[in-house]
């Protein structure tokens, strides 16, 4: 947690690939590296601002660490589908999760605050992906008109953030009193969009941090409370390999990625 994470940047593939990318951002003086296991993306090195690279502005790539890219990979949002990001802000998993879907099919990103929302739209449009549509909402009150409606509903839900020390060391100092009452939080969000996902459908739990209290323990509860939906096995790339309890947590010392808890729920048809 003291050491520095590389920048991970995915391919806008709805735009180019990534080995026209990589020439582009060369020729911009970035030092470029294919990851070494996520198809797809990039590490860069002697960027600058990264904002100002032209690759950016045109909407070639997006900032994204690697654990939340395989989030979206976890979920595997097929082309076509009607998709929810909950507590989408900044947006990265609904970018990457459009970009997967080659920018067909719909996606409502959602965020309970209006600042966040125009940070979602404004990526949007930047990277051409015109797939995402944006709503204000507070993921912890129902939307009648939303239930049962989404192939995949993805929640990355406020957490203690310990898993991104590395990138913001100032989370050491979080008042641990309220971190004791992120769990609440986090299991009335999952509870109320769970009645978002059709029969069928993918709910997709995630959060960057790696305590149990947020994790297994949010998640144990709420399939107790919820029968219809049960725990689905997944294959991530690299030495993670597949994960047949449906759910595992990324360590960076183990898996180089950012600290993450990514965990797979299928609703029943019946």
């Amino acid at each position: 947690n003291n050491s520095e994470p590389p920048t991970t940047v995915q391919t806008n593939t709805v735009r180019i690939s990534p080995d026209e990318l990589k020439r582009e951002l060369e020729a911009q003086g970035v030092t470029v590296e294919p990851h070494p296991w996520l198809e797809g993306c990039l590490t860069l090195r002697g960027t600058g601002d990264l904002e100002t690279l032209e690759a950016f502005q045109e909407g070639h790539f997006l900032v994204q660490d690697a654990a939340s890219k395989l989030a979206v990979l976890a979920a595997d949002p097929p082309p076509g589908m009607q998709g929810l990001d909950a507590c989408a802000a900044p947006g990265g998993k609904s970018f990457s999760a459009g970009i997967q879907m080659q920018g067909k099919g719909r996606i409502l990103s959602c965020d309970i605050h209006k600042g966040k929302v125009r940070q979602i739209q404004q990526g949007a449009r930047r990277l051409g992906l015109d797939l995402i549509a944006t709503q204000v909402a507070d993921a912890k009150r129902e939307q009648p008109d939303w239930r049962q409606t989404f192939d995949l509903v993805l929640c990355d839900v406020p957490c203690s953030g310990l898993g991104i020390i590395r990138k913001k060391p100032d989370i050491r100092w979080k008042d641990p009193e309220a971190l004791a009452q992120l769990p609440q939080v986090q299991q009335a969000i999952l509870d109320n969009v769970s009645g978002y996902v059709r029969a069928g459908g993918v709910l997709l739990y995630s959060t960057c941090t790696v305590l149990r209290r947020e994790n297994e323990d949010v998640m144990h509860r709420f399939l107790e409370a919820h029968p219809e939906f049960v725990l689905e096995k997944f294959v991530l790339p690299g030495s993670m390999g597949a994960v047949p309890e449906g759910y595992i947590t990324l360590w960076p010392h183990l898996h180089g990625t950012d600290g993450f808890f990514i965990a797979k729920m299928r609703k029943r048809h019946d």
